[in-house]
């Protein structure tokens, strides 16, 4: 006849390790979904403002960006999708500074040409 002291221990599954336990399955669903497609949205505009519209579409690829980042911290979820907010935050501020540079060179070459 077997004890309880006989029967092997065997651990409970381990939790579920995406998303925030403070919010319900729902909410975090919801979020998800959200984060996953503002990545997508603000790296398509950062790709999108290297050839035209680099001040604006990098402006709005910067906001998405930090947006979607705040809400994968916060929510803990949709992280395999942080490196493409990461990424169209880098090429938002690439969009600004190649407006820029293109600005003042177009400058220079009109005051040089007077």
């Amino acid at each position: 006849m077997s004890t309880p002291n006989d029967v092997p221990f065997v651990a409970p599954p381990p939790p579920n390790p995406q998303g925030n336990p403070l919010y319900p399955p729902e909410v975090l669903a919801a979020k998800e979904k959200e984060a996953s497609e503002e990545a997508r949205t603000a790296l398509i505009l950062s790709i999108v403002g290297i050839f035209c519209a680099g001040l604006i579409l990098g402006i709005f690829a910067i906001t998405k960006a930090n947006a979607t980042l705040k809400i994968m911290d916060q929510y803990q979820v949709a992280l395999e999708r942080r490196g493409w907010a990461v990424a169209a935050r880098i090429l938002g501020v690439i969009d600004i500074i190649g407006w820029a540079i293109i600005l003042v060179l177009n400058i220079m070459s009109r005051v040089a040409s007077s």
